[in-house]
């Protein structure tokens, strides 16, 4: 056993960087889930009810009528006819959107198709809230007095359109995505110690002096190979037990209540594998240390960036989406999603899951093959 001991003796000299990366995550996931935490979801909803000012130059019956609908969404102030004066409110939060009625609102505006003024700052989101609100009272106004209604009447049918209300209930019964926030990002944790680490260790076997002493010495190859690997797969446990522990650690009320606590670790435990078999192939083809590393970074950031870890996969573009399916942090992310967000999960949701684990350990599998065969061209080539 001594190439697995070589490989634990390296790994005993590089034990810091691993301790420095659990470190630097422990604390990125502990703000995770004080943030979260601040931002508690309780399962209740209001509209959020912004500051906006609004110039009425018409004084009718519809400016008025806007004036009453736009009071039961926000708290609304009349203003100056004045823009200096307007722009230094928005410009100063006192206000957070202004609204300008022209004259004539009702020809202008509702009968008419010119827009209504506004005014916000450069890129708010708030001009797609607000203007929302003021585009349904237009068209519900329209619709109404098209349908032979009498101004009154058409006034009172937008006024009691505020008192609709959706009714919202919640898919999952768990209000805290602690769970989610922390184990999301576990794969670049893996990726991160394990290719750099051991990469640098791999690259110093690949060495051609250390070779021929391994040739020249009783090992066989089968042997020296099956060793590495075995080096290789304590080293994952070890990093897999380190980092699932920190996940615990971070959020272990809500991890221990979730109905699927063992599979969130049995996923930890497929990416790991997939992080150690990237991790033999960085140090198989690297010729340096500024290779190892310089590898290690495209694939720790590559993967994740791709693969749904750092952007939800929610928010990824079609093509990148399939690019993405490619990289086992694709089928980690799908598969937390699936873990946390669902108490029960049906046939379907566990097909995706261990298909998506399995997938996983292919990867893995396929990265070793590839390492191996290359290693093995290599070989043949030096003697």
């Amino acid at each position: 056993m001594k190439v697995y001991k070589g490989y634990l003796i390296s790994l005993k000299a590089n034990i810091s960087t691993m301790l420095l990366y659990c470190s630097i995550f422990l604390l990125v996931a502990f703000s995770m889930v004080y943030l979260t935490s601040e931002g508690t979801n309780t399962g209740s909803y209001s509209q959020q009810r912004l500051s906006i000012g609004v110039v009425d130059r018409d004084r009718s019956f519809w400016s008025e009528t806007l004036l009453e609908y736009l009071e039961q969404y926000h708290d609304v102030t009349i203003m100056d006819d004045d823009m200096d004066v307007l722009a230094e409110a928005v410009y100063n939060t006192d206000i957070l959107y202004a609204v300008i009625l022209p004259e004539d609102f009702l020809n202008t505006c509702i009968v008419g198709e010119k827009p209504v003024e506004t005014l916000t700052e450069s890129g708010s989101q708030w001009e797609y809230y607000v203007n929302g609100r003021i585009d349904s009272f237009i068209n519900t106004v329209r619709v109404c007095l098209a349908g032979g209604y009498s101004p009154e009447e058409a006034a009172q049918m937008v006024l009691d359109t505020t008192k609709v209300q959706a009714q919202v209930q919640m898919e999952s019964s768990r209000e805290d995505l602690s769970v989610y926030n922390v184990f999301r990002f576990m794969p670049y944790l893996y990726f991160s110690i394990l290719c750099f680490v051991l990469g640098l260790i791999q690259k110093e076997y690949q060495d051609i002096d250390i070779r021929r002493r391994l040739l020249a010495s009783s090992l066989t190859l089968k042997s020296q190979n099956l060793q590495s690997l075995l080096a290789f797969f304590t080293t994952g446990a070890l990093a897999w037990v380190l980092c699932e522990g920190i996940g615990i650690l971070t959020c272990a009320s809500e991890f221990w209540d979730s109905p699927n606590k063992w599979l969130i670790l049995l996923n930890g435990f497929t990416i790991m594998l997939g992080a150690l078999a990237a991790a033999y192939f960085v140090g198989s083809m690297a010729k340096s240390n500024a290779a190892v590393n310089g590898m290690a970074n495209v694939l720790s950031l590559g993967f994740c960036f791709l693969g749904g870890i750092f952007v939800p996969l929610e928010l990824l573009t079609g093509v990148v989406r399939k690019i993405g399916q490619f990289f086992p942090t694709y089928w980690y992310a799908q598969n937390i999603s699936i873990l946390s967000f669902n108490d029960t999960l049906t046939e379907s949701l566990r097909s995706d899951l261990y298909q998506g684990m399995m997938i996983q350990i292919l990867f893995a599998g396929a990265c070793v093959a590839v390492a191996l065969a290359i290693g093995k061209a290599r070989r043949q080539e030096e003697a």
